[in-house]
């Protein structure tokens, strides 16, 4: 295993954890913390009507909980439209601190809504949605930023171990996400919300303090100042942690790199897009597979799917009981520890063979809940297997493996194209869940995640190659030779004719 230096190691784990946070908490703590804001809801209806004894109709919350659950996702999506824009006029490292504001916003409007609660459980839930819409534009855009980021402040060959703390730092904010929303494991009443809130933006102003005394990356400086060669030499130590002598060749001049670079005789290879266009379309099947898994779906109404036995009984708000909460939070220790041993696994096996193991795992454990619906315990050891194929095989390769399969100066535009494919076909799954769990029962985990997750696989083992320990060269080539690159791959490309990957290049 390439163990990158310490000082990067620090950076990318912090950078995964705090560009992770927004999204796995806003997605899970809503779960657990169901009851907290019924009983919000709850308290403004009865305010609005100054009517002490009324109740909330649950079925009328119940609609408009799922609206306000799901304006996370356009958020998340229109974050991520903005990142190429903001990359190109500002670089991936502001362009983060830029969102990390929004997202601070987004927290203060959630703080509003408590201060109208008088206004009734419609204004309560429309200030909510307002409020997840803007950190869904931090949340969204930040998971597109990340491998960018990741590409910026990193050498080629230590992408591959920096990329593994995505899943990681996921699983463990879904963890502390399903924790805090715990009242059955934090006790803390009627401070919980409040608590909640100051939760969802600590790692947020962490991370945006973090970019600030960090210096600017050796590819910031490269494209937007590349007179300033001295500085960009310092950065480059500050982030690679190579020696002086190493650092100042490469960024000796940037006019010597771009003439480099349009010299060689492998410079046409592969440097137009629609040489990268089949790689996106793969990694965007990829990502598009996460949602597939039901890992989203579980971690936002698994309380809602063992809640009760009979499929009446989800039609309307019932109170969580404590075996149903703690399934919630064990899913989430799974998944954390899952996913350490997927770094393992990913190193040993490589992309390609734990995203299938993955996504056919997850498919025959998402059946076994359907068809044993109406036993809770099944249902939950079930959940698990699925958590722990998402941890071990497919879930962090969806977030990142588009920026392998596309030409690195490209990068810029299919990562975040294929990341808002990710979160897009989440939203889409989460926003109909219910509807679709109304008419269908526990058959809705078919038709959204089991069904679609085994059509994903199919495509994924005729089309993707495996990337672990080939260069962007090597890649393009295994995706351009053949139709079906999965299975029709060769296993050894000749050097001499296609030429090495010269990561000081991009």
């Amino acid at each position: 295993m390439n163990i990158p230096p310490c000082r990067l190691v620090i950076l990318a784990a912090i950078a995964s954890f705090c560009a992770n946070w927004s999204f796995a908490f806003q997605i899970t703590y809503v779960n657990t913390s169901v009851d907290t804001f019924y009983k919000l809801a709850r308290t403004a209806y009865k305010q609005s009507r100054e009517c002490y004894t009324c109740q909330l109709p649950e079925n009328d919350w119940l609609a408009q909980w799922s609206v306000t659950v799901s304006m996370f996702y356009p958020g998340t999506i229109l974050g991520f439209l903005m990142v190429p824009f903001l990359t190109k006029w500002i670089g991936v490292k502001r362009a983060q601190g830029i969102m990390c504001i929004a997202a601070t916003i987004g927290v203060g409007v959630h703080f509003l809504a408590l201060s109208f609660l008088s206004l009734g459980e419609v204004t309560f839930a429309t200030i909510l949605s307002i409020g997840r819409l803007m950190i869904g534009l931090q949340a969204g855009s930040s998971l597109c930023l990340l491998p960018l980021y990741i590409i910026e402040i990193s050498p080629a060959h230590y992408r591959s171990f920096l990329n593994n703390f995505q899943q990681v730092s996921q699983s463990f904010a879904t963890l502390l996400g399903l924790v805090l929303g715990s009242e059955e494991i934090l006790p803390l009443g009627s401070s919980r919300f409040f608590i909640m809130q100051i939760s969802a933006v600590i790692p947020i102003l962490f991370l945006l303090f973090v970019l600030i005394i960090t210096p600017p990356t050796p590819n910031y400086l490269s494209h937007f100042h590349p007179e300033c060669i001295h500085e960009a030499i310092h950065s480059k130590l500050f982030y690679h942690g190579t020696e002086r002598s190493n650092s100042y060749r490469p960024l000796i001049s940037n006019y010597e790199m771009m003439e480099n670079k349009f010299t060689s005789k492998y410079a046409n290879y592969g440097k137009s897009w629609r040489e990268s266009f089949k790689g996106f379309l793969i990694g965007a099947i990829v990502a598009a597979s996460y949602a597939f898994t039901g890992d989203d779906l579980i971690d936002t109404f698994s309380s809602n799917m063992l809640i009760g036995e009979e499929k009446s009984s989800k039609k309307i708000h019932q109170t969580t009981d404590t075996f149903t909460i703690l399934v919630s939070d064990g899913l989430g220790l799974v998944l954390f520890f899952a996913s350490l041993f997927g770094i393992y696994l990913a190193d040993r096996f490589g992309r390609r063979k734990l995203v299938l193991v993955g996504l056919f795992g997850t498919c025959v454990a998402n059946i076994g809940a359907v068809v044993f619906t109406t036993n809770k315990v099944i249902v939950s050891l079930c959940f698990a297997a699925t958590k722990t194929f998402i941890g071990i095989g497919c879930g962090g390769p969806a977030w990142f493996l588009t920026s392998e399969l596309v030409d690195p100066e490209y990068a810029w535009i299919f990562q975040p194209l294929s990341t808002g494919i990710l979160l897009s076909t989440t939203m889409i799954e989460t926003f109909f869940y219910l509807t679709v769990d109304n008419l269908v029962g526990g058959y809705s985990l078919l038709i959204l995640a089991a069904g679609p997750a085994l059509v994903a696989a199919i495509l994924i083992y005729l089309y993707l190659p495996e990337t672990k320990g080939r260069s962007s060269e090597e890649i393009q080539n295994m995706l351009n030779s053949t139709t079906f690159s999965g299975i029709h791959t060769k296993k050894h490309i000749n050097e001499d004719l296609y030429g090495t990957f010269d990561e000081n290049i991009f």
